[in-house]
């Protein structure tokens, strides 16, 4: 692979990454809710998610995938619903007040805030299908295609995991100015309606 060509693949990569996905969503709503440091746990799991996907793709499997036909199928809509159901929950999630009175959100454990990034990330086998067209484009046919594979698959994991991040952090840095009672029932509500569209929109997506 020349260097023409692998920064070329960065270039695309970031272009990718940078269009916010149910990832970031649920990355951004957890950073506005609990701070940047549970929003980077989240993160955890998607990239988790996302090595698994690049050992697929670079094991030649997401052929086997495409070939699952309504399975693969179903597990987008099990994605999906999980998406909604988050969304579901945000929207009703109590609002605290400044003086005590009122319910308490209770925190998310960090096995779960894992948890969901890593399902979220999971349960959209059509990520598979766009590596599989994605990383043969900037393939060297005259060299081997296995180290570039690895390569391209490696950078991929860092450039996603360096984007989505930004976006955690980010928003765990304005939660402090999201903290009143009027701030929080507009952020349950907005953030509730992202994840819910989010996930409609997975599940009415075209394959």
């Amino acid at each position: 692979m020349t260097l023409n060509l692998y920064l070329a693949f960065v270039a695309a990569t970031l272009l990718v990454c940078i269009v916010p996905g149910p990832v970031v969503t649920y990355l951004v709503t957890t950073g506005i809710r609990q701070g940047p440091r549970d929003a980077l746990i989240g993160l955890a799991g998607s990239t988790s998610a996302l090595c698994i996907h690049m050992m697929l793709v670079t094991a030649g499997l997401a052929s086997l995938l495409a070939a699952l036909g309504t399975w693969a199928e179903v597990l987008k809509l099990v994605g999906a619903a999980y998406l909604v159901w988050l969304g579901f929950s945000a929207w009703r999630a109590p609002v605290e007040t400044d003086d005590g009175i009122g319910v308490s959100s209770p925190r998310l454990r960090p096995s779960v805030l894992y948890r969901r990034g890593l399902l979220i990330s999971l349960t959209n086998p059509k990520t598979l299908a766009f590596y599989a067209a994605f990383f043969p484009q900037f393939i060297s046919p005259e060299r081997p295609a296995m180290p570039q594979l690895i390569l391209l698959a490696v950078s991929f994991i860092l450039l996603s995991a360096l984007s989505d991040g930004t976006y955690a952090v980010a928003a765990g840095r304005l939660a402090p100015y999201l903290k009143s009672p009027r701030a929080q029932k507009i952020r349950n509500r907005t953030t509730g309606a992202v994840l819910a569209a989010a996930g409609l929109s997975l599940a009415l997506a075209r394959r």
